[in-house]
């Protein structure tokens, strides 16, 4: 891929990722109209139960698949591509169907225990319906990504958010549900329901994609197999662990603060203020990066299997480095405007709160985004695996010592140690892998320094200004904020690379002089 190609790539997949986290934070925020903080608590145990289903069925998949076409494609083995991903169509298909039938028959038991709430078992087998489908969808995705039509996949997923939102307004508006499992119901179907139509619009994309990246007769892949045992059940078994131990820690979380002493609906209620509320709104600019991020697995992979060391070493220093400037840019406006962000999505000063208490880990959140992807990219995703596993567990314990004794207050440092814990393993392994290092002054004091400098402007600009919308005044502190830290940073970007050139060239110089000299 061509470095025009991959900016013009990612910035397509950006625009999309952007529109969907735009959407769902909106969908969010209609949810949270109609069936409140307690409401949203349900809806987030619900998902981290049904996450764990997901994860069991697709994760690692679309890694598999995108390592395997991308070798075949690397070794102009294109007839190979059709039996690579009917092989993974095949197994995924298998496991998520077996999982969704376990999760049809033992929904109710499932409900009681883990939700502590007999009536929430019907979200659950409503979701299970759509979780083949989301498998088939994750090894398409695994295939655009190799062979360099990620937009056939956002487009999809553009699909399924639409109409799983409007079938939701639909359900609400038409049927009008009573009580919070009913109304977590509706969302559920809705969700399964794009969940379909993101499958056939995928099957169709990627039908039409076959006739011009494969060879018209197909030959029998070796290895395939291998290749999953390999690549997918490393990430399998760490996604599954991880997912297991979050599930978990969330299903934890309501009861341990009921052992603090609060209610159950209370409870509830504070954990979909932090759950769902103010985390989405703290990942919601990381779809700048999600994007890029996903093209430098293929794209690092690619570089690794020539053994180009150089240009590995390149792509990998430069990822991390703008993956900070922009964690260190949204930390600063989370701490600075948060307040305005939960007024304009929820209109809670309470999850605006979260989020400016959670403001300081931005960077290390958005880099391990980004991080992740490149140690994938690296064949590294055991270690990454171990690093997810002790960082999950870590939580957990944490979570039952803690919870019960301090509170909320607790999980919020909880999540602190956490990031940081993670953040300091993954990085430390991806810079020995890749034989990069890092510089204190370009990668955290002069991204740090712009962060602070344009907010602190920008605060002073606007403080003048009266806007009555809450969205208009987040686009003007976003905007404002963004010209002022980009001018600044991408400024001393360029001097400083300037800078570095003169000093090759100066040294270059000598050493001439001396050689003539001698």
């Amino acid at each position: 891929m061509t470095k025009r190609k991959f900016l013009i790539q990612g910035a397509l997949l950006t625009l999309v990722s952007l529109f969907l986290r735009i959407t769902n934070m909106g969908y969010r925020s209609y949810l949270s109209q109609k069936i409140g903080s307690q409401g949203m608590g349900l809806y987030q145990l619900v998902f981290s139960v049904f996450t764990l289903t997901v994860t069991l069925s697709t994760s690692g998949i679309s890694l598999a698949v995108t390592r395997m076409v991308s070798a075949a494609i690397a070794a102009n083995r294109r007839e190979t591509i059709r039996s690579i991903v009917a092989r993974c169509f095949a197994f995924c298909l298998i496991i998520s169907l077996s999982i969704a039938a376990l999760l049809f028959f033992l929904s109710d038991p499932a409900a009681e225990v883990f939700l502590n709430n007999k009536e929430a078992a019907p979200c659950l087998k409503i979701l299970g319906l759509g979780l083949p489908f989301m498998a088939l969808c994750t090894c398409m995705k695994g295939y655009f990504l190799a062979v360099d039509e990620s937009l056939y996949t956002a487009s999809s997923d553009a699909l399924e958010q639409i109409l799983t939102i409007l079938a939701t307004v639909f359900f609400f508006w038409h049927f009008a549900p009573q009580g919070i499992e009913a109304a977590c119901l509706a969302a559920m179907t809705a969700s399964s329901l794009g969940e379909a139509v993101s499958f056939l619009s995928s099957f169709l994309a990627y039908r039409r994609s076959l006739r011009k990246n494969a060879a018209k007769k197909g030959k029998k892949a070796k290895g395939v197999l291998r290749g999953l045992a390999h690549i997918a059940l490393p990430c399998t078994l760490s996604s599954a662990a991880r997912s297991l131990l979050n599930t978990g820690e969330n299903l934890l979380i309501p009861r341990e603060l009921q052992r603090f002493g609060l209610s159950y609906s209370v409870s509830l209620s504070q954990y979909g203020l932090l759950q769902g509320m103010a985390m989405p709104m703290l990942y919601f600019p990381s779809s700048f990066l999600t994007s890029f991020a996903s093209l430098l697995i293929p794209k690092i992979a690619k570089e690794r299997e020539k053994h180009h060391e150089k240009a590995v070493a390149h792509i990998t220093a430069k990822a991390v480095h703008y993956a900070i400037a922009f964690g260190f840019f949204f930390s600063a406006i989370f701490l600075t405007f948060g307040n305005s962000w939960g007024q304009a999505f929820y209109h809670s000063e309470s999850a605006g709160q979260y989020l400016t208490v959670l403001a300081p880990i931005v960077p290390l959140i958005y880099l391990d985004v980004v991080v992740d992807s490149l140690l994938k990219g690296l064949d590294e995703q055991f270690n990454s695996m171990k690093y997810n596993f002790s960082d999950s567990l870590i939580r957990v314990i944490l979570v039952l010592c803690l919870l019960r004794n301090f509170g909320m207050e607790s999980y919020v440092g909880i999540l602190f140690f956490s990031t940081i814990f993670n953040a300091a393993l993954s990085l430390h392994r991806l810079l020995k892998v890749a034989k990069v290092q890092l510089s204190l002054g370009k990668t955290i004091l002069s991204p740090l320094f712009c962060a602070a400098a344009s907010v602190l402007i920008c605060r002073a600009v606007l403080s003048g200004i009266s806007v009555q919308n809450s969205f208009s005044l987040l686009f003007l502190q976003l905007l404002c904020s963004g010209i002022l830290f980009s001018a600044g940073y991408f400024g001393l970007e360029k001097g400083y690379w300037a800078k570095k050139e003169t000093t090759k060239s100066s040294f270059s110089q000598n050493n001439l002089s001396r050689s003539l000299l001698h």
